[in-house]
């Protein structure tokens, strides 16, 4: 019980939408982008009056046993945060999925990517992190019970009926593959975390590696994209092809750690988060960055003070979806969309 109380301790301030982040001037929270953005055509897509969107809660410095955590962080860069997957596309693209605060519950809601209208709410449990399905389900950390976190899943359409998945432990951001055969998650236990793969037919399970936030390698069920803490206090981005054994590091940075990686559709990009030193308010926060699938070309693709968050392509991979606070004094989450210029 005392072990749990550990993890519900860190996951209650991972459902904190606005937690310790620092509060920026209004002049600066007014800004819907920086200067360097301006060819982003960054457009906000939900409205802070009508939805209480959830996104990473920043802390101080990395402490403690960093390598056995799963909350992204830079030593260096004197920042971490918390690496729950919030935002999703639906597999055709014309759909959102995003976590939302109502009654002390934490639940997916979806809503059409670009039109105005009313998000519909398509569970009714805790949601500590999720991802769209291949398949159009929804997989989530269902967070309800006080003793674990486990995988289930709901369809994305069609009722509420929940399956559950896993039990009996603490597991988190679980990813189908492309040909819906294989859930990639995380597990927790006292050692640190550990990817986990979930044959859906069979219901086998497999210990595929260590690490945290698996994210699939479109096209490819052998290979996945996960993160790393390492001894020096800072967080990686791993390939790591579990079938044949072989891993390799793809961002690294002494002075900058990257979490919450996506891939885009053809397979050639990934996008992430990142602590960065904003060039108006001189303070860190999270931006996003992009790089080749094997670590090259790396960019900084926002600016902004406030902290963005949570990054993931459309399915035609000309855009990306984020969480970010701009535009708000508040620090209110929402969802924001901005090109993607790099190919």
């Amino acid at each position: 019980m005392k072990k749990f109380l550990f993890f519900a301790c860190v996951l209650t301030l991972t459902l904190t939408s606005c937690g310790s982040i620092k509060k920026v001037s209004k002049k600066v929270a007014d800004l819907a982008y920086a200067p360097e953005e301006r060819s982003l055509n960054i457009m906000k897509i939900t409205d802070e009056q009508s939805n209480t969107v959830l996104g990473q809660v920043t802390f101080g410095a990395p402490s403690g046993n960093f390598v056995a955590q799963t909350r992204g962080g830079s030593k260096k860069g004197g920042l971490s945060w918390t690496t729950n997957r919030l935002l999703d596309v639906s597999p055709d693209g014309t759909e959102l999925a995003y976590v939302n605060r109502y009654n002390k519950q934490d639940n997916i809601m979806t809503r059409r990517a670009l039109s105005q209208g009313a998000a519909t709410q398509r569970t009714f449990r805790n949601v500590s992190s999720f991802s769209w399905g291949s398949d159009g389900k929804l997989y989530f950390a269902d967070a309800t019970d006080d003793e674990h976190i486990q995988i289930a899943s709901v369809d994305s359409h069609v009722g509420n009926v929940v399956r559950q998945l896993t039990s009996g432990n603490i597991d988190m951001d679980p990813v189908l593959t492309t040909d819906g055969k294989i859930l990639f998650f995380t597990r927790m236990d006292k050692t640190g975390p550990a990817i986990w793969s979930l044959n859906i037919s069979t219901g086998a399970l497999t210990l595929c590696s260590i690490g945290f936030s698996p994210t699939i390698v479109p096209g490819n069920s052998n290979q996945y994209i996960c993160v790393r803490n390492n001894s020096a206090g800072n967080s990686e981005i791993w390939l790591v092809d579990y079938i044949h054994g072989q891993e390799s590091v793809l961002l690294s940075d002494k002075e900058i750690s990257f979490t919450n990686p996506s891939v885009s559709p053809d397979g050639q990009w990934i996008v992430c988060e990142g602590n960065a030193k904003s060039n108006i308010t001189k303070s860190v926060n999270l931006d996003i960055y992009a790089s080749k699938i094997d670590g090259t070309q790396r960019l900084q693709m926002t600016y902004h003070p406030s902290t963005d968050c949570c990054p993931v392509f459309s399915k035609d991979g000309r855009y990306v979806y984020f969480l970010s606070t701009r535009a708000n004094k508040n620090n209110y989450y929402n969802v924001w969309r901005m090109s993607f210029m790099a190919n």
